[in-house]
């Protein structure tokens, strides 16, 4: 089965395991970028969120992700130690796997939600898992290799995009240093 044939079969209607995701406020069906999260990521960031802080930190999740679906500038580091707290998305170890961690840091009083996922393309992300950071805890590489595994399950053999520079993945962004 050829790449493209493989992410439609996971869009299928009839039995979606990936889901495209709209931005809530925007009335255009074309968008700059595309997201695409598995059914766990589409299941908390889908409104009403609760008037809690754990509905205020997945309701940022969300803006988060509607930002990169609208071509918002991002902050971005290749670097996968020793980013500013402030990169909006990072690398992961290992680098040559293609793995990216979305890091959504507010609201600033609490550790955040870290999802994890892969480009498919130029300007297209699959997010398939996401945990609060505190439940993260020391397990940060446990949890990369969990999103590694859903990406095996989902993929079988079809690796993430690659690149030789960041312009390879994504437009409208800025190096975080």
């Amino acid at each position: 089965m050829l790449r493209q044939q493989i992410l439609e079969s996971l869009l299928d209607e009839d039995r979606p395991e990936l889901f495209e995701l709209k931005p809530i406020f925007s009335q255009d069906d074309e968008t700059p970028r595309t997201m695409y999260v598995s059914a766990d990521i589409l299941a908390v960031v889908t409104p009403p969120f609760d008037d809690t802080l754990e509905g205020e930190r997945l309701g940022k999740f969300r803006a988060w992700l509607d930002d990169f679906v609208d071509g918002a500038r991002l902050s971005v580091s290749e670097e996968p130690r020793g980013k500013p707290p402030d990169t909006m998305l990072a690398r992961v170890e290992e680098v040559e796997q293609e793995f990216w961690s979305i890091r959504v840091t507010e609201p600033a009083d609490t550790s955040g939600i870290r999802s994890f996922g892969a480009f498919w393309k130029l300007d297209e992300f699959v997010a398939v898992t996401w945990a609060m950071r505190e439940d993260i805890g020391r397990e940060f590489d446990e949890a990369v290799h969990d999103a590694r595994e859903r990406w095996k399950d989902l993929f079988g053999a079809v690796t993430p995009h690659s690149g030789d520079d960041l312009d390879a993945y994504l437009t409208n962004y800025y190096r975080a240093f």
